[in-house]
């Protein structure tokens, strides 16, 4: 990618009957321009070429066998011209066989052309030039069946070998998070300290998620620091002022420092602080990026712009571009980060999903509460806008060379999930939103007695496109794992050739990873290419002057900045000259240095020159070459983004595209339109740019119909809206994409009152469009679309008027849908139902009580009506379908309860719906719920008979003895253990009960039972404890419960040795599955793989090491210190070390291997060490995995254990 393409002749050779497989060998040319060479037209990218001037240059591929040549497909990219060409070939480059001469067809793509049959060992193109010049552009020839060849005289199997070194190494930059370099080389860098620690993780405050998720803006949050953050005990007195409080979260910085290789040894070691952020609500410095003398900073809440006011070469001076980032204590790492720059002309930054409200300088507010989303702004700051919405955490953005803006998001960590690749565009939604990681903190599901509903995993909105996808949400271009975290694109000349086009990513791993990105309709696909091993825990990434790729790295106790690079003799032929270019002061060159440049093979020189040329307001050369039939095609998009540029401030300057809407080059087309949508819908030049969008709005092109689509709705052309139709209509169904651009263009067309109308429109997809446009809108005409027999666009009217911040004036009409009877589909369901419950009336309520009555529905279904009755008069704050935040007024109880009369014959034939209920006796604790439910007691399963039980204590009812006396009875020990919690309430004697548990060998619930001992004032009880706790002291307690007996002692203010075996024995298997594959803060999962779940293999890839049989492999002690002290406990491979050696080295990698021999290093750079134990003189060592004991309870921790020495 990034690479320059002329109007070029695409020459594609297909060679049939291949006896054995043919590999390419070397390539020649007679000539070639500088920086096109000829080994670019084989590197299968269409962004490089082959260019040299003259009739008769010729460009020559040699094979590695004899092959046997019948046809030649070419393709003309530039369809106007008339190519006239030769193919030669020859067995021994002596002796050559030629074709007659050959003329294109003036049309694109790719035409066949049939030759006699002929063996060859070389195959050579002549180019005679076209009508309008001599230049011969060859931009890819590709041989089916035959290895793509290399370099010029390369052995064809030869790839380049990295050399990975450590360009900085100091203290002060340790667990740095991005980086960005300046034209000079000098590395700037976030380093992050208040990560998990002054940035508070909600993962460490799980009671306060409630709290957390009421919060809609920063300045709530601040707000309620100081109030409920005074004396709290677990926050250290880091001011030491004798007081905790919110002060005690503005000590530790986050800080940007500027990293300068001053000696020019290749190291860089003069470290200067650009700033430090330290407030109560501050996250962390995540984001950076140098454009010019200006760097922008990403350290929530704000986002900052600093400029060099002096003149000093330091950019001092700061500014608050945007503020109002991070609504949320969220989870850490989900950040304000990923600054980069367009080749529009604008910075970009990317938002996780802790939510926003921002209020631009202009008045305009964006405000979504558990939202990510995509910002940009003006080189200057200015016209802050919301790009996009709706990513988890997109921690970088990258752009190719025709601007187009990728990031790699991170999943939301359940099971069977995987992260996206994400192709971004204005308007684009991508789905995520924060309330959906916080769906276990539902009290709903605590009387439905079902896991919550959870629309992300559910409804699949995390995978690709499919018929039923979600219509509101640009569905992900693909799939991947494990987590993202850097994420940059290579400028065209970084690296080596065959590099060119790629995206590179890091996800704290020793290596970087390989991507790239083709279009696939009016989006793309990707592929995954070999990884770059290297580096260390590497997080930020970005390409410096230099060509080579820098790599910032978080933990591991000490702080670097890693350099990958290719061996000289593979570095890109142009790099030297990108190197002296981009230091140049661009107010200094001409204006023909500048329009030299716009055609360089390194985007960074383009946008160098293109950004000059928009700031001197140069619109006629940038019109000319626009206009330049020699210009390459990278030349004239950059030269339509600065005009974009000029336009933004200077109206008017779009007329100078005007001959460009009629190239033969549909990006060029694409292009202008995506410009156009920029200019505001009621200035001068709006007419004749409307007609050249309602013209490309028919193209052949997929991408030119995408963007004229959104900019016809930016500028609200209402006589655009029947083609936007007939788009969505007969595109919209294939390609996501385009439906998404005929949403935006009829979003803006169409009045919402005209969308409605839509709703009897023959096209499913015309409708989806519709609805989605109306969501946007937050117009109550979306009800309309509920009259439709179509479940899936039922669904997306539901969705459009129940999720995010609703639209509450159509609720009404959706609850309405419980009286069709027939309708199944869950998602659509779920929210109707809930619908009914958040409207409240008393003819929702009888809604629901008909639904139940009718017996439709799943059992999921009814368990959820049901709850919803048992719920009415005190609705939970988290929403039953999103788990969003929504208060509620409480509401009068009898009508719900007299509903539940009428259905109690219904509710106790059905087990399901009589565990519902009695789950809302338990948790409601409203007694009339229970009557004439005794005579059922016996008949129960087990469970139920435990929620009668839970129930009957609840309410302190007058039969609770009875039934705790025949639960005793029960020959189900969890009824046994069930009835004695209750024993004592119920007024039935306790003690002997419990002194024959504890008398009786393998006797379930012992545990429980010397807490209950331990309470009773009986002197026997006191007796009987005592002996217990002398059994513990002299090492004769059971394992099984000597985590209780130390408990009850801790209670009671007894002193007993806390030790790790307290955590070996007595836990839960199934719990401890549980806890492994869904908490939320520990997060076991999503590193580790067990069996087939977890981990989020790609290919080799896991972060942690697989647990699949880990009981066979580790006995207990060994599991509870990994999870306890994981980095006493490292398993090789997967942690990291930094020692110094006797002779004071200091040494830093992956912990390989560790014997009484050898510790084996694995380094940067991915050579391996061996050292002696006798060599090391100290170490530090670390794992990415944190200590469990901070995370979960010791119940959960010896759960676990007992769940992974299962593992056998």
């Amino acid at each position: 990618m990034n690479r320059p393409t002329l109007l070029a002749l695409c020459l594609i050779a297909f060679i049939g009957d291949l006896t054995a497989a043919a590999k390419l060998g070397s390539i020649k040319s007679s000539s070639e321009q500088s920086g096109n060479e000829a080994a670019q037209a084989f590197d299968s990218s269409t962004s490089t070429r082959w260019s040299a001037q003259g009739r008769g240059a010729w460009i020559q591929c040699e094979f590695d066998t004899e092959v046997e040549v019948k046809e030649v497909g070419i393709g003309f990219q530039a369809a106007e011209r008339n190519y006239a060409f030769e193919l030669h070939s020859s067995l021994d480059g002596k002796k050559w066989e030629k074709t007659e001469r050959l003329q294109s067809k003036s049309r694109s793509g790719v035409v066949n052309y049939t030759i006699a049959p002929r063996k060859a060992r070389l195959l050579r193109v002549t180019v005679f030039g076209s009508n309008e010049n001599d230049w011969a552009n060859v931009h890819t020839i590709h041989v089916p069946g035959i290895t793509a060849g290399p370099t010029s005289g390369e052995d064809p199997g030869t790839k380049p070998e990295f050399v990975v070194t450590e360009w900085a190494s100091d203290p002060s930059i340790a667990n740095t998070v991005a980086i960005s370099l300046d034209d000079e080389g000098r590395a700037y860098v976030t380093a992050a300290r208040r990560r998990k620690q002054s940035s508070l993780d909600i993962r460490n405050h799980q009671d306060l998620v409630k709290k957390d998720l009421s919060l809609s803006t920063v300045e709530e949050r601040r707000s309620w620091y100081r109030e409920y953050l005074t004396g709290k005990n677990w926050i250290p007195d880091r001011n030491g002022d004798g007081t905790r409080d919110w002060q005690d979260l503005t000590v530790q910085k986050d800080s940007v420092i500027r990293v300068t290789d001053k000696d020019g040894d290749g190291k860089g070691e003069t470290i200067r602080t650009l700033d430090e952020y330290h407030t109560e609500v501050t996250g962390i410095a995540a984001g950076v990026l140098a454009v010019g003398s200006d760097v922008f900073v990403a350290a929530e809440p704000d986002f900052l712009r600093y400029q060099d006011a002096d003149g000093d070469g330091f950019p001092e001076l700061r500014e608050v571009v945007a503020t109002g980032f991070q609504v949320h204590m969220g989870q850490g790492g989900h950040n304000l980060s990923g600054v980069t720059l367009g080749p529009d002309g604008r910075v970009y930054w990317s938002l996780g999903d802790k939510g926003h409200y921002v209020e631009t300088a202009e008045g305009k507010v964006y405000h979504q509460p558990n939202s990510g989303g995509i910002f940009r702004c003006e080189l200057d700051g200015s016209r802050v806008e919301r790009y996009s919405s709706g990513e988890r955490n997109a921690q970088e953005l990258a752009f190719d060379l025709h601007g187009n803006l990728f990031s790699m998001d991170n999943d939301g960590d359940y099971p069977g999930e995987k992260e996206r690749a994400l192709y971004i565009t204005e308007g684009s939604e991508h789905g995520w939103r924060l309330n959906w990681q916080w769906l276990r903190k539902q009290d709903f599901t605590r009387i439905s007695g079902i896991p919550a509903y959870n629309p992300w995993m559910d409804e699949k909105l995390f995978l690709p496109d499919r018929a039923d996808h979600a219509a509101y949400l640009t569905p992900t271009i693909g799939n991947f794992g494990p987590g993202p975290c850097g994420f940059t694109a290579n400028p065209g000349t970084a690296l080596s050739p065959d590099l060119s086009d790629c995206f590179f990513m890091t996800n704290q791993q020793g290596q970087v990873r390989v991507f790239r990105f083709t279009e696939k309709g009016a989006a793309f696909e990707f592929k995954e290419q070999a990884a770059i091993k290297g580096g260390r825990s590497n997080t930020g990434l970005a390409v410096g002057p230099d060509g080579a790729l820098y790599s910032a790295c978080y933990g591991g106790g000490k702080g670097s900045i890693f350099r990958f690079d290719v061996t000289e003799e593979h570095q890109h032929p142009a790099r030297k000259e990108t190197r002296e270019i981009l230091p140049r002061p661009p107010e200094k060159a001409t204006s023909e240095t500048l329009r030299a440049w716009l055609s360089h093979p390194d985007q960074r020189v383009r946008m160098k020159g293109q950004f000059e040329l928009a700031r001197r307001g140069m619109g006629s050369l940038l019109k000319d070459v626009l206009n330049d039939p020699e210009a390459s095609r990278l030349a004239r998009l950059h030269a339509i983004w600065g005009l974009g540029q000029i336009s933004r401030r200077a109206p008017g300057t779009l007329a100078l595209l005007a001959r460009a809407w009629s190239s033969s080059d549909p990006e060029v087309i694409a292009q202008c339109a995506k410009v156009a949508g920029d200019i505001p819908g009621d200035s001068e030049e709006a007419e004749a740019v409307r007609n050249h969008l309602l013209e490309a709005l028919s193209h052949q092109s997929p991408r030119v119909q995408f963007f004229a689509a959104i900019s016809l709705g930016n500028h609200k052309v209402r006589e655009a809206a029947p083609a936007l139709i007939e788009l969505a209509s007969t595109q919209g169904s294939r390609d996501p994409y385009l439906r998404h651009a005929a949403m935006m263009g009829l979003k803006g067309a169409l009045t919402p009152e005209q969308l409605a109308e839509l709703h009897s429109h023959e096209s499913r997809t015309v409708r989806l469009a519709s609805i989605v446009a109306l969501r946007n809108l937050q117009s109550p005409t979306v009800a309309s679309f509920l009259e439709d027999e179509d479940e899936l666009v039922l669904l997306e009217a539901a969705r459009a008027i129940h999720d995010d911040q609703s639209i509450p004036e159509a609720l009404p009409p959706l609850s309405q849908l419980l009286d069709r009877p027939g309708l199944t589909n869950e998602a659509l369901m779920r929210r109707v139902i809930n619908a009914a419950f958040r409207v409240g009336s008393y003819p929702a309520l009888l809604r629901i009580e008909s639904y139940l009555k009718r017996n439709e529905g799943s059992s999921k279904l009814k368990r959820t009506a049901l709850a919803s009755l048992l719920w009415w008069s005190q609705p939970p704050v988290l929403d039953a379908v999103e788990g969003r935040y929504r208060k509620h007024s409480a509401r009068d109880k009898n009508p719900a309860n007299e509903a539940l009369a009428r259905l109690k014959p219904i509710i106790m034939a059905d087990n399901e719906l009589r565990e519902v209920l009695l789950n809302g006796v338990s948790v409601r604790g409203e007694a009339s719920w229970l009557e004439g439910t005794s005579e059922h007691f016996n008949k129960l399963a087990p469970a139920l008979q435990m929620k009668a039980l839970e129930g009957m204590a609840k309410i302190n009812s007058p039969d609770l003895r009875k039934f705790v006396e025949a639960a005793l009875s029960s020959t189900d020990s969890k009824v046994r253990e069930k009835a004695r919690d209750y024993a004592a309430k119920a007024g039935v004697p306790m003690l002997d009960l419990l002194m024959g548990i504890l008398e009786k060998e393998g006797t379930a619930g012992k545990g429980k039972a010397i807490k209950q001992l331990a309470e009773d004032k009986d002197p026997r009880a006191k007796r009987k404890f005592a002996s217990l706790i002398e059994k513990f002291r002299q090492g004769q307690a059971a394992p099984e419960w000597k985590l209780e007996l130390w408990q009850a002692a801790r209670a009671k203010g007894i002193e007993l040795p806390e030790t790790p075996d307290l955590l070996e024995y007595g836990g839960d298997a199934q719990r401890g599955r549980a806890i492994v594959s869904n908490h939320a803060a520990a997060q076991c999962i999503r590193c580790h793989k067990i069996g087939k779940e977890g981990g989020k293999p790609s290919a080799e890839i896991t972060i942690g090491p697989e647990l699949t049989g880990i009981g066979k492999l580790r006995d207990r002690k060994h599991l509870v210190a990994s999870l306890l002290t994981p980095s006493s406990e490292i398993t090789d491979g997967f942690g990291t070390v930094v020692l110094k050696t006797t002779e004071g080295e200091e040494v830093s990698g992956i912990l390989t291997k560790k014997t009484e021999l050898f510790w084996t290093i694995t380094l940067a750079n991915g050579r391996k060490r061996n050292l002696r134990p006798d060599e090391i003189s100290s170490h530090i060592l670390a794992s990415t995995m944190p200590p469990m004991g901070a995370i979960l309870k010791p119940e959960e921790v010896r759960d676990i254990v007992e769940f992974l020495a299962s593992q056998k």
